[in-house]
C-alpha cells in the first residue's frame, strides 16, 4: 500500500490495519502481564498495591509492562 492514500477505500484499509494491529498488541501486553502474574504466585499484587501501598511493587510492575510492550511493538512493527 501507498502513503499518502489516494482513494477512501484506502483510507478505511489503513484505518482497519491500524485498529486490528492495536487490539492484537493490547491483547498481547495482557497475555504477558497475565503470564508473568501466573509465574510470581507469592506476590500477591493486589494486596501489595490496594492495602500495604507498595511503591517497589508498582515500579516493578510498570517496568514489567514497559518490557512487555516493547518486545510487542517489536513483534508487530517487523
Amino acid at each position: 500500500m501507498e502513503w499518502p492514500p489516494r482513494t477512501f477505500e484506502m483510507v478505511f484499509y489503513w484505518l482497519l490495519y491500524t485498529a486490528a494491529f492495536g487490539l492484537l498488541g493490547i491483547a498481547l501486553v495482557v497475555l504477558g502481564f497475565k503470564i508473568f502474574d501466573w509465574l510470581t504466585p507469592k506476590l500477591d499484587i493486589q494486596h501489595e498495591l490496594g492495602e500495604k501501598h507498595n511503591i517497589a511493587v508498582a515500579l516493578l510492575l510498570a517496568a514489567v509492562i514497559l518490557g512487555i510492550s516493547l518486545i510487542v511493538a517489536a513483534a508487530v512493527h517487523g
